[in-house]
């Protein structure tokens, strides 16, 4: 079941078209993006690079960029370090990038992800001591690291903390107390009293600030040159990290699109070469579902050094020959994928677990690595959290995926006793704990879910109500100014009511997708759906009876839908027609 909302913000959308050239139903949708004002839909479609936020508005970034200064013109051997997904991987690029630029001795580690962890460890520190390092800095992690960064500091090193992750906190007396790591300086947008304007920034982002922080105080070619080319891996991080496309996201993933288009990085190229990505249709779905998880692929099986050794390399040849390696593991990682939903699922069945609101999976023998990707398909599928449990060599870990009514770091914070180790946000973490507390970990988290069955449905929300012949080549045209589109900037999506379907047939090769005529104001149109046709068969037959559905695979058959939909265009043999994807239906 889902609840469909129509997003419903007024506005002069006949004016707003007129003057931003474009049509009325595309400034509606922009307002319904946010934009308030005429000059907030023109910076929508129009924003660029100028727009970003001052760096110096980070909580610390005034200390960090001082200390790197000092570390870079003392000599120091300055290590970063990541952690192993793409915004990690990233992340530590930029900065290694942008510090040798700055003509630092600089190295990086990255955790493997079965031996070590998440982030930064003991064993990291370590070994950064033994190379002689005089100064640490994390990206995309550290700030839930407070012991390991006073092990550095015993060892006689300096840490910087760049991480966009929830601080950890202490609670008495319903007062929340920030456990900060005691170094040089933590730099984070969610820390207390940050005066960031928005915080929902990735990993690779603030090292992406780090980098305009420096140039803002030591200006030189070099580091300026290595920001302009910076934008493309944070839009990399930032798509891949599900961060919101809103603010200052969605400016540097558009811009980083434009700029991946004709990349010179060799490893970037060979991953869109090996992924046969063409450079002029690159999209917020290219970084997030083609590239992306090729780089998290390494991370998951292999070790994700291997991608940040790729980003830097100049070799394109030797690029070319790894990243068709990355690829084949990748298509590793989907199989495991596959099989370990299909697992999850027989697990539910078997043990009745649909009526828990709080869905704790325990997968024994599955790769730990891909427990997070278990989790979120699972969560879009039942909409409700999921955490999925594996079985490692030091007891048991997990990943889990969220809705927005439950905050997933805050909930596991209530029952942090049970961990030996978690961090993370709202909608995602990752955890460790001792296998005698998984049944613990499922009761207390549902005892304390607090949701309602209001909160476990799906919200669909569409931009207004359309028919189909509305819908032309330059409506859409326009609507394509939305790009870059994903989390909290979606496509436009529109409904309809009683659209009348009079066929149906099955397309793709299993037959699992649908094509479907339907007719509107007199007019015929096909819908194509990528949902589950069996789903769709079983609807039809509940709600107009046994046969309906194969009646209309025979072409005998006549029905009325609500359905939302996204319009797009299909180009076939050089003429363009009007494309229709069926989203939802009742």
């Amino acid at each position: 079941m889902e609840k469909w909302i129509e997003i419903r913000k007024s506005g002069n959308f006949a004016e707003w078209g007129k003057e931003l050239g474009i049509d009325p139903l595309c400034a509606r949708v922009i307002r319904n993006r946010g934009a308030e004002t005429i000059e907030e839909a023109r910076d929508y479609l129009e924003g660029d690079l100028s727009l970003l936020h001052d760096p110096f508005l980070l909580p610390d970034m005034d200390k960090a960029a001082d200390g790197l200064l000092e570390a870079i013109d003392a000599g120091v051997k300055i290590r970063v370090v990541g952690d192993y997904d793409v915004d990690g991987v990233t992340s530590t690029y930029i900065l290694v990038k942008g510090l040798s630029a700055c003509g630092a001795d600089v190295s990086y580690a990255i955790p493997h992800r079965l031996k070590d962890g998440y982030g930064i460890n003991d064993d990291i520190v370590r070994d950064a001591a033994d190379d002689g390092t005089g100064l640490i800095i994390t990206c995309d992690n550290g700030i839930a690291a407070a012991s390991q960064v006073a092990l550095a500091y015993e060892l006689g090193m300096k840490v910087i903390v760049t991480d966009h992750h929830q601080v950890p906190f202490t609670e008495e007396d319903g007062l929340k107390k920030e456990i900060l790591p005691q170094c040089m300086a933590v730099v984070d947008p969610h820390r207390e009293g940050s005066v960031y304007p928005y915080r929902g920034i990735c990993g690779a982002m603030v090292a992406y600030k780090v980098l305009m922080a420096l140039q803002c105080v030591r200006p030189s070619e070099k580091l300026e040159k290595v920001i302009d080319e910076a934008v493309q891996f944070a839009a990399l991080g930032t798509a891949c990290d599900v961060m919101d496309l809103c603010d200052e996201n969605r400016i540097v993933v558009k811009e980083g699109l434009r700029k991946m288009a004709h990349t010179e990085n060799k490893g970037l190229k060979a991953l869109m070469t090996a992924n046969s990505l063409n450079d002029s249709k690159l999209s917020a779905y290219s970084l997030s579902f083609v590239i992306g998880p090729c780089i998290n692929s390494t991370g998951r099986l292999e070790s994700a050094a291997e991608s940040v050794g790729l980003l830097l390399s100049d070799d394109y040849d030797a690029c070319l020959k790894t990243a068709q390696e990355i690829r084949q593991l990748n298509d590793l990682r989907k199989n495991m994928t596959t099989e370990g939903v299909k697992k999850a699922l027989e697990i539910m069945e078997n043990e009745n677990m649909t009526e828990k609101k709080i869905l704790v999976i325990y997968l024994p023998d599955s790769h730990e690595s891909i427990a997070g990707l278990v989790a979120g398909k699972i969560k879009e599928r039942f909409n409700r959290p999921v955490l999925v449990v594996t079985k490692g060599e030091e007891g048991l870990k997990g990943s889990g995926r969220s809705i927005p009514a439950y905050n997933m770091f805050e909930k596991m914070s209530e029952v942090k006793e049970l961990f030996t180790k978690f961090g993370g946000h709202a909608m995602a973490a990752g955890f460790s704990l001792e296998e005698e507390n998984l049944g613990a970990l499922s009761d207390k988290l549902n005892e304390k879910a607090a949701l309602t069955d209001d909160d476990l449905l799906k919200e669909v929300r569409f931009d207004a109500c359309v028919p189909l012949d509305y819908i032309s080549t330059g409506l859409i045209r326009d609507l394509e100014k939305l790009e870059p589109v994903g989390s909290a900037n979606p496509g436009a999506m529109f409904a309809w009511k009683d659209v009348e379907i009079r066929s149906a047939s099955r397309m793709g090769k299993d037959g699992q997708y649908g094509r479907l005529t339907a007719y509107c104001n007199g007019r015929s149109f096909k819908l194509i759906s990528f949902g589950d046709m069996n789903v769709f068969d079983s609807y039809i037959d509940s709600k107009y009876g046994p046969g309906t559905a194969a009646a209309l695979y025979d072409g005998k058959g006549s029905i009325k839908l609500d359905i939302c939909y996204e319009p797009g265009i299909n180009e076939y043999k050089g003429n363009e027609y009007v494309d229709f994807k069926l989203k939802y239906y009742m």
